[in-house]
């Protein structure tokens, strides 16, 4: 097993590239805006192929959860005695 064991996975998501235009699969545009300029920097999510989607900085500020909080609500962690 190679990395860190202690890490935790980070939640990717997939987006079905039948909704998206040519644009937004190849990275030219904004997955959630479609806005081409300037040209979106942020990695929010892959296709099937693993291919890169990406998202302008607005559009992945409101896409990603923000860091430090747990994204399972509802649950504690429990330490072990």
């Amino acid at each position: 097993m190679d990395g860190d064991p202690t890490a935790t996975a980070r939640i990717v998501t997939t987006f079905d590239p039948d909704g998206l235009t040519s644009a937004q699969r190849y990275g030219d545009a904004c997955v959630v805006c479609h806005k081409k300029w300037p040209r979106p920097r942020v990695r929010v999510g892959r296709l099937p192929d693993d291919t890169a989607v990406l998202a302008c900085d607005d559009c992945a500020e409101a896409l990603t959860p923000p860091t430090g909080l747990c994204p399972f609500p509802g649950r504690r962690r429990a330490a072990y005695s």
